[in-house]
């Protein structure tokens, strides 16, 4: 039986048979050409791939059980795998400890452009000094206490602007010192102590170099003038090392024995100066105490000794302020009357609900003196009605007109809150001015944020609780803010200890600190590793 076929089906199939090679042809050519194009897009590798690749190049990864390629590096500020620091970002690697072996390749790790600290401390690595140079965002390298060896390439520390820190103690280095570590505008500390460095110690050039260790190690010559001024065992196990502050280098090996009257110049020189020291330490002293002693006397030129007592008689002498014998007046009842008060020994009052008393009670109220500044002195006045006040007098506002003056106690007047202490009354004269306030009867402002003991200090304090593992102490239990605030916190609490240190040369310059906090500021983490003098001590944040 013949089936019949439509007239249109039957030409479009005649048309696809008669295409059918051409299309066979661009489908070969487009799966030949993919590959190749394919190959030449760069797809960045993410953070777990990097590591996952530096696992592999690690002689021992038995540690390494948690590092998932299934699941992320980071679950926000927390690590997910061991040994990886993170703030929504890998930042840092902390691999110490591990007895890793064979030798650090950290080509891996250069695609990890966020990655700004590593610390391989105390394994076994071995061979030559990685090539660090590659990791351009670095600011911290640990690579203390290994058995890294070989000379250091004097370009080892090239394209490395950020680069803060650099532990590479207790290896086998040798050679000399490279030459690119004295060009790192941003270093702070560096340690190359107990390895076998040999030759001069090279010209540091950062101002900011707080610690540079070359203990225990072959240098030779005199220290540089940029690193005079550190601890002498700094140097320690050098010895032809020379120089400030060791022993004085010799010009003449030979007549290093006896330099009998060198030395008698030497040591006279050295007591003259600490003479001349001690001498303009007293005059400074001397003058500190007159300046006390004379702006006590002016805050106190006008208030005689009473006697015996210690409160001191709050009376003014006789030109200053005429004798005055009318009542006080509030200035509620000078506005009534629509005329301006008489300035001439009125003691105006701007509150109603305060019992009045007149200009010659207060004169003749006992005085203790609360407090002497610029402006003038702080009184603290019981007049005869049972009533106590503290009087403030000013006498450089001069310049200050008589109507403004008036407009201003008045605005003073109406203000009125819990954490405002009220103006009660005032007094003008074109000399001198008098504000009356209440007392607080709790003492000051002051005082209740640095009321310690007499004898406590502030930074011991927080030292002291964070010793002892009561961080939550030192912060205020009121304090609220957004869900990683207390991670914030702490930060700024390691921040401000690095501030306090003990040791000056170990504080913190403030151009650090402000760094630091920026890049809290920006999500970014301070220098992990940076308190790591802190837990060595028993510092536990």
């Amino acid at each position: 039986m013949r089936t019949w076929e439509n007239p249109v089906t039957l030409a479009c199939n005649t048309a696809f048979r008669k295409t059918l090679p051409s299309c066979t042809l661009l489908v070969i050519f487009i799966a030949v050409l993919c590959p190749v194009v394919m190959s030449q897009m760069v797809v960045p590798d993410s953070d777990a791939d990097c590591l996952l690749r530096f696992k592999d190049t690690l002689a021992n990864g038995s540690g390494f059980n948690s590092w998932d390629p299934f699941t992320s590096p980071c679950r926000g500020n927390d690590a997910n795998w061991f040994g990886v620091l993170c703030t929504n970002f890998v930042y840092g690697l902390q691999l110490e400890g591990m007895s890793l072996t064979g030798k650090l390749d950290l080509e891996p790790l250069v695609p990890m452009k966020n990655l700004r600290t590593i610390s391989f401390m105390n394994n076994d690595f071995i061979g030559p000094m990685p090539q660090v140079n590659r990791l351009t965002s670095m600011r911290s390298l640990y690579l203390s206490n290994n058995r890294f060896s070989g000379e250091i390439p004097a370009d080892a520390f090239q394209n490395m602007p950020h680069l803060k820190k650099i532990f590479l103690a207790n290896n086998a280095f040798r050679g000399a010192i490279p030459a690119s570590l004295t060009s790192l505008p941003r270093l702070i500390e560096v340690r190359l102590n107990g390895n076998q460095f040999q030759g001069h110690i090279p010209y540091f050039k950062q101002e900011d170099l707080k610690l540079a260790s070359f203990e225990n190690n072959d240098l030779d010559g005199p220290i540089p003038e940029s690193l005079q001024n550190m601890d002498p065992g700094s140097f320690a196990g050098n010895k032809d090392l020379c120089g400030p502050p060791l022993n004085p280098c010799s010009i003449d090996p030979r007549s290093h024995p006896s330099p009998p009257q060198g030395k008698k110049s030497e040591s006279f020189n050295t007591i003259a100066i600490v003479l001349i020291s001690i001498g303009i330490i007293l005059v400074i002293i001397a003058l500190v105490i007159c300046f006390i002693q004379s702006r006590r006397r002016n805050c106190l030129s006008d208030y005689p000794s009473a006697g015996k007592e210690r409160v001191e008689s709050y009376t003014y002498h006789e030109p200053e302020i005429n004798k005055i014998n009318k009542p006080a007046e509030s200035v509620v009842n000078h506005a009534r009357r629509g005329s301006m008060p008489d300035p001439a020994g009125r003691l105006l009052f701007v509150r109603d609900d305060v019992k009045r008393f007149g200009l010659q009670d207060l004169l003749r109220a006992s005085a203790e003196v609360l407090g002497c500044g610029t402006f003038g002195a702080s009184y603290k006045a019981a007049i005869s009605s049972g009533q106590t006040l503290v009087v403030k007098r000013y006498k450089h506002m001069n310049n200050v007109g008589r109507d403004e003056f008036h407009e201003h106690m008045r605005r003073l007047g109406r203000l009125n809150h819990p954490n405002l202490l009220p103006l009660v009354a005032y007094y003008y004269r074109r000399e001198e001015k008098l504000l009356v306030t209440q007392l607080m009867a709790n003492s000051s402002l002051a005082s209740h944020l640095h009321g310690y003991d007499p004898g406590m200090s502030l930074v011991t304090w927080v030292n002291d609780m964070v010793k002892e593992k009561k961080t939550g102490d030192v912060f205020d239990k009121e304090m609220k803010g957004k869900k990683n605030c207390k991670a914030e916190m702490i930060s700024l609490l390691k921040i401000g200890l690095r501030c306090c240190e003990e040791e000056e040369e170990r504080r913190m310059e403030m151009r650090e600190a402000v760094e630091m906090i920026e890049m809290l500021r920006e999500g970014e983490p301070h220098d992990e590793f940076g308190s790591m003098d802190h837990r060595k001590s028993g510092y536990e944040v």
